[in-house]
């Protein structure tokens, strides 16, 4: 049964959080704010409103009953570190701007496409996911977070690439042709010619 309240409480922070981000929510905002607010707050308001969504979220789950999995000891435990690592790195390597990110400053109007980007479209989920997926230590409820989350970082790329193309039309397509979503390309290695 708590995995049933999981998948609920999840689907519900996921049905707000791509509300406040589809176009009709930002229209009624920019309305009801009107435009100057709207580009000063909004980006801000909607980082608090997510982050209590999560926290909200998190603490619902914490207080169901649970039941421990695993726990991965030894080499295995030291070999799931090290993917985690990997997650935590391409987190690292993706350009981002704090202060643009939770809204304190106006965000830039451009296409990132170096770094990380150009392994991966999405490279912050990518990494998140990474850190939940190989998490050794694992009990029931841990393991339906990390599933829900992971399944909407996959489905919100598609709300989000929506977005990207308005932004920036052709240049995004052709962004799109050469990178992958969420999962890397394995380049081939030329066989050598003798």
């Amino acid at each position: 049964m708590e995995i049933v309240k999981i998948a609920l409480a999840w689907s519900a922070f996921a049905a707000f959080h791509s509300l406040t981000v589809s176009e009709g929510y930002e229209r009624l905002a920019r309305r009801a704010m009107g435009e100057r607010s709207f580009e000063a707050f909004h980006r801000l308001l909607f980082t608090a409103y997510s982050a209590a969504a999560t926290a909200a979220t998190l603490l619902y789950v914490h207080s169901l009953p649970d039941a421990p999995l695993y726990r991965i000891e030894g080499w295995a435990r030291i070999a799931f570190h090290a993917v985690q690592a990997s997650g935590a790195a391409l987190l690292f390597w993706t350009p981002w701007d704090l202060r643009e990110f939770i809204g304190l400053r106006p965000p830039r109007r451009q296409l990132h496409t170096e770094k990380a980007y150009g392994i991966v479209r999405h490279p912050l989920y990518l990494g998140f996911s990474i850190l939940l997926a190989f998490n050794p230590v694992l009990t029931r409820n841990s393991l339906a977070t990390a599933a829900a989350i992971i399944a909407y970082f996959y489905l919100g790329t598609f709300l989000e690439e929506r977005r990207m193309e308005r932004a920036f039309g052709e240049e995004y397509r052709e962004y799109r042709k050469r990178v992958p979503r969420f999962l890397p390309r394995c380049k081939r290695v030329p066989e050598a010619t003798h």
